[in-house]
């Protein structure tokens, strides 16, 4: 299980990347709303974050859980970010997908695989 936490953040890292790069450069081209470049970079921000955090989760005892939180978070809040910028339409998922990131900080946190760290 360990392997595929690492291979979907590393691949979730990966389109971040891409969705910066064209917030970067693309984006400007197509939409010249300062506001809405401002949610892409936000959106994008947020999901290398989480992307990162996704390498934590074979640290924690529910690794399902966390895991599908923060992925969850990426989807919806980075997602409606997306597309608010590119279509000016507000779908109203970012907050649903902020508290998901908030909740798997929260259990990460109470789940981290102590002996990983300690020495007895």
């Amino acid at each position: 299980m360990n392997e595929l936490w690492w291979k979907i953040g590393g691949i979730s890292a990966c389109t971040a990347i891409i969705a910066s790069a064209y917030g970067g450069h693309g984006l400007k081209k197509k939409v010249t709303d300062l506001a809405r470049q401002d949610y892409w970079k936000t959106a994008s921000q947020y999901h290398l974050y989480h992307s990162i955090a996704l390498f934590l989760v074979p640290f924690s005892t529910q690794q399902n859980i966390v895991g599908s939180m923060f992925l969850s978070g990426i989807f919806l809040f980075s997602g409606s970010l997306y597309n608010l910028s590119l279509t000016n339409r507000k779908i109203g998922l970012s907050p649903i997908g902020g508290v998901l990131f908030m909740a798997g900080w929260v259990v990460l946190g109470m789940t981290l695989d102590k002996s990983l760290f300690l020495r007895n």
